[in-house]
């Protein structure tokens, strides 16, 4: 059994420290891109369904207020905003731009929200609100709380949007992990399952991820051992060993089952590079907690301490 979770533990703390660096990488893109605007730029445009109106509502003091200009120097802009835009806006901020934008935009008199929506000209974004607040029309209360609960609904969509993309993203910067730093899974599992020392490795560097933010965690001599345990991983068989190329060749075709030799390992590497891929996908945090679990369930399947030493003070006693 120990041999079972040491092989778990240490495919997991590999896939931990491949996630970490991966998602750092991602959310530099998505920093420099910025995707979170520009997501919820497109799902304002949806809501509203108009160009002037997103044009005052991103004109707003409230919204200018929270809005940043994004990086103009990345080349990872795609379809970023030009102009500032907020990364996120809350339900309750927003209710109140949109009723000050339709009465400023309308030129209407009233203020109250059944009552601005009465005087909106017809357009799809009245037909939307008309539908949200029928039945409580007289309640103004209820149709702002109908109307955030709208907003909400459509960025807990967008957020769901962002996450698959997010997972792709991951993906992708996987497989490029995977093959620059060759680190293969297949290898890795096997490697772990046949030598102890390189469990026993893995193992330690798992307990010190799991640190929950005590004293100990804050000592310097427990960032010098996770540091030394980081930079002492040589047991895995992660990197190239040599970049002859020419070499690896030629010592292929001499194998007696060339080339079924060469077309076996590389639908290893390919495999074992995928699977990191998609590990990696699923982010820090879920193998974070997979590495506390795994943790968790080896220290309490440890032997307890012998009691043989206490059994004279207990005679004693007696």
């Amino acid at each position: 059994m120990d041999r079972v979770l040491g092989t778990a533990i240490g495919i997991a703390a590999v896939c931990l420290i491949l996630s970490i660096f991966a998602s750092h990488l991602q959310e530099l893109w998505a920093s420099f891109s910025a995707r979170r605007a520009s997501s919820l730029e497109m799902s304002l445009r949806n809501m509203l369904g108009d160009e002037q109106l997103m044009k005052a509502f991103f004109a707003h003091p409230l919204i200018q207020n929270i809005s940043f200009s994004p990086t103009k120097t990345s080349f990872f802009r795609g379809n970023a905003p030009v102009a500032p835009r907020p990364s996120y806006i809350p339900a309750d901020q927003f209710n109140k731009v949109l009723q000050s934008v339709l009465v400023t935009v309308n030129n209407l008199k009233t203020a109250d929200l059944p009552g601005v929506i009465a005087s909106m000209p017809d357009s799809p974004l009245k037909s939307r609100l008309r539908t949200l607040t029928i039945g409580i029309e007289s309640d103004v209360k209820a149709c702002n709380s109908a109307v955030e609960k709208w907003y909400d609904d459509t960025m807990d969509r967008l957020n769901g949007l962002y996450k698959r993309h997010t997972q792709i993203a991951l993906f992708y910067l996987g497989l490029v992990l995977a093959l620059l730093c060759n680190v293969n899974l297949l290898r890795v599992g096997r490697t772990l399952w046949t030598s102890e020392p390189t469990r026993a490795q893995l193992t330690s560097l798992a307990e010190q991820y799991k640190c929950e933010g005590t004293v100990n965690c804050a000592n310097e001599k427990y960032w010098q051992a996770r540091h030394d345990l980081e930079s002492n991983l040589a047991l895995l068989p992660i990197g190239y060993q040599s970049l002859q190329v020419s070499a690896y060749f030629s010592e292929a075709r001499n194998d007696k089952h060339y080339p079924w030799s060469m077309f076996g390992m590389w639908a290893i590497n390919l495999t074992g590079w995928l699977l990191t891929a998609v590990a990696i996908s699923l982010g820090a945090p879920f193998w974070f907690d997979l590495v506390n679990k795994f943790v968790n369930i080896r220290m309490v399947g440890q032997k307890p301490p012998s009691a043989k030493g206490l059994a004279p003070d207990s005679e004693s006693r007696s």
